[in-house]
């Protein structure tokens, strides 16, 4: 794992902010480190944390949500809801048909609206908003994770999706692998750089963060499923035992 302290200590040495062994603290350690928070979750955004996907098993129809729910508080009924924070983003959704999993397509509101409701699911898209807390006493926003399906059958899904990483505190340790140092150095660098208009140093730390990034693809090539593997091809026969398997199934 990777030190909070160290990396914000590295930052500020690669952008003159510090002399070599000078402590950063105070104002400057609090705004570096609202720096790193974004970068983490900027990296993790574009899917640079292969260990970082997780999935949920569900049974749903037409919409699922993800938000954390008050203590006490029920779900309405014909509602599907987990219980954390929304996903980062949703990577992709499989229906289970018979003993494999059918992937669904991405998709937009709009596209959605213009497709038939009346099947089983092939396509999602996902959305956050807030909304307020139904608490009567202390009422607050929360952030809702909306994922919509086109069908209105129920079926099993798997949804696979970026885990949220918590805020850091200076003193916390980042939970993924040694690997990515260089990759979140650089990166937090170039965005010190901006914030400080620190320009002399910054072609130079681009250059260095574009070669941890592209150093990421070239090892974690084989473990970004996700975002670098081929869908299957369709031919007549897996069209044909598809059938057989209900997928497209009308729901009338």
């Amino acid at each position: 794992m990777l030190s909070v302290n160290a990396l914000i200590q590295e930052a500020a040495e690669l952008c003159a902010m510090t002399g070599l062994g000078e402590a950063v603290d105070g104002t400057l350690a609090a705004s570096c480190l609202n720096l790193l928070n974004r970068t983490i979750a900027k990296l993790n955004n574009d899917n640079y944390f292969s260990s970082c996907l997780e999935t949920v098993d569900i049974n749903a129809a037409g919409e699922v949500q993800f938000k954390v729910l008050e203590e006490g508080e029920a779900v309405p009924e014909g509602q599907v809801v987990v219980n954390m924070e929304p996903p980062e983003a949703i990577v992709g959704v499989s229906r289970k048909v018979g003993i494999r999993w059918l992937q669904l397509y991405g998709s937009n509101p709009q596209d959605m609206a213009s497709v038939r409701s009346m099947t089983l699911p092939s396509h999602y898209c996902y959305q956050v908003f807030t909304e307020t807390t139904p608490h009567d006493h202390t009422p607050h926003n929360r952030l809702v994770g909306k994922l919509s399906l086109n069908g209105t059958g129920r079926a099993d899904l798997k949804i696979f999706m970026n885990k949220r990483i918590p805020t850091l505190k200076l003193t916390d340790a980042i939970p993924i692998s040694p690997l990515y140092h260089d990759a979140i150095l650089y990166s937090l660098a170039e965005m010190m750089c901006i914030q400080f208009k620190l320009t002399d140093y910054q072609p130079e730390i681009n250059r260095e963060k574009n070669a941890a990034l592209a150093m990421i693809d070239r090892n974690t090539l084989n473990n970004r499923m996700m975002e670098n593997g081929t869908r299957l091809s369709t031919s007549w026969d897996r069209a044909y035992y598809d059938g057989l398997a209900g997928d497209g199934l009308a729901i009338e």
